[in-house]
């Protein structure tokens, strides 16, 4: 039995439609049952069905084309519109009409509305007719929004460091960007272009473009991600190179420090070792050469913090043994740098504590105990301090019967 609300929404559709369809027949110009039927047929599929098959495609097509032509933008999406959004459309007519749908809210300046209308059609038709053409565009937008970025850093030039974003007030009646959020919406946008073409002639300025700007902002693993993936799929793009520089940077900064995972500095510098064999403007350019200089110099002395801060580890937990030889990798390693010097008087230190029997215990309480406690009231130690004086022991021999006596070859034994 069909509860009260199932009664209540039938009853109200009924009434609906009974209203729809009096408004068919009494409005001007329904002379004939056919006018009456097509009306009422248009009316219900607007607002019950999402498609149905409309037999005027091509004249709308025409009508909104000539709209266009005119200069009547306006009239012209709304009639690009209708075309668009009938789910029964052939799909080369509907993917038309959704990007003329674009092109109006461009030529009137409506940008964001316009980018919005190109993601669409992407994602509506990813490998239609207008793909490259709405990339295009959106990339066109995204330079237009990114003058405001550029323009921050020239005002911002005096500035070291990280650039954080400062809020601005944009003038709301400029209907040519977004009133807030620009920068993320032209983030997003760059995404897009490079994600739906991604062997297009756009694909790698959207790439850089949104690893500098997250560069910039102190988002480096976003920037590394950004700048590898152009080295990687756009060989041939001549912002290839000052990818690579960025991509390295972007690698060592994006560690958060030596006590963290240690591979992206690993990649940063076989990304380095890539450079300069494969680029020759990196190492022939002085400027750039220099930049590369430096940012090996900044992994090389990340890498050497990270084995110091190990072997730091070790000796503070407790074992010499592992401290001493991390020690010693960090003064072949890295020699010539503050580490090294570090490394060796550390090194040395320990290596005189175990030569005399009081290996440093840590700073685990229970192991400074341990170690206080075998000091006072613990036996002395019968082994030699040094191999010197292991020498001059006289050497104990076993017990007759107790090693077995090696016969030379041929021999018989013929005794116990």
């Amino acid at each position: 039995m069909a509860s009260s609300a199932e009664t209540t929404f039938r009853a109200t559709r009924q009434w609906l439609v009974v209203a729809f369809a009096a408004f068919a027949l009494l409005a001007p110009g329904c002379k004939a049952w056919s006018s009456f039927k097509e009306r009422s047929k248009t009316i219900s599929t607007t607002f019950f069905e999402t498609g149905y098959e409309d037999p005027k495609v091509p004249e709308k097509m025409t009508e909104a084309q000539a709209l266009y032509a005119e200069g009547k933008y306006e009239k012209a999406l709304k009639a690009f519109r209708e075309v668009a959004d009938n789910t029964q459309n052939p799909a080369g007519t509907a993917e038309t009409a959704r990007f003329m749908m674009a092109e109006c809210r461009y030529a009137r300046g409506q940008y964001p509305e316009a980018v919005d209308t190109y993601h669409k059609l992407l994602n509506d038709f990813p490998t239609g007719a207008h793909r490259r053409e709405s990339c295009a565009r959106m990339f066109e937008i995204c330079d237009y929004w990114l003058d405001d970025f550029r323009a921050e850093l020239t005002r911002r030039s005096g500035e070291e460091g990280v650039l954080r974003w400062h809020p601005e007030w944009k003038n709301p009646l400029d209907k040519t960007r977004p009133l807030v959020g620009q920068e993320g919406r032209t983030l997003e946008a760059l995404d897009h272009i490079w994600t739906h073409d991604m062997t297009g002639p756009t694909a790698d300025k959207a790439l850089f473009w949104c690893g500098y700007v997250n560069y910039v902002r102190g988002n480096f693993q976003e920037a590394d991600h950004f700048f590898s993936t152009l080295v990687e799929m756009h060989k041939e793009s001549p912002l290839r190179p000052q990818a690579m520089s960025y991509a390295i940077q972007a690698k060592n900064n994006a560690t958060g420090g030596a006590e963290y995972d240690g591979r992206k500095c690993a990649e940063a510098l076989q990304l380095v070792y890539v450079a300069e064999a494969t680029l020759p403007e990196l190492t022939q350019v002085p400027e750039m050469a220099d930049k590369l200089t430096r940012a090996k110099f900044a992994i090389r002395y990340q890498q050497a913090e990270k084995d110091f801060r190990m072997a730091e580890y070790y000796e503070r937990t407790g074992h010499p043994g592992s401290a001493v030889f991390y020690y010693e990798l960090v003064r072949r390693r890295y020699a010539a740098t503050r580490y090294a010097e570090l490394a060796t008087d550390r090194k040395e230190h320990l290596v005189a504590l175990m030569k005399e029997g009081k290996p440093a215990p840590g700073r685990d309480p229970f192991a400074i105990v341990q170690a206080k406690w075998k000091e006072v009231f613990g036996k002395p130690s019968t082994l030699p301090a040094t191999a010197d004086e292991a020498e001059k022991k006289e050497p104990v021999l076993p017990a007759a019967g107790t090693m077995p006596v090696q016969l030379p070859a041929g021999a018989v034994q013929t005794g116990p």
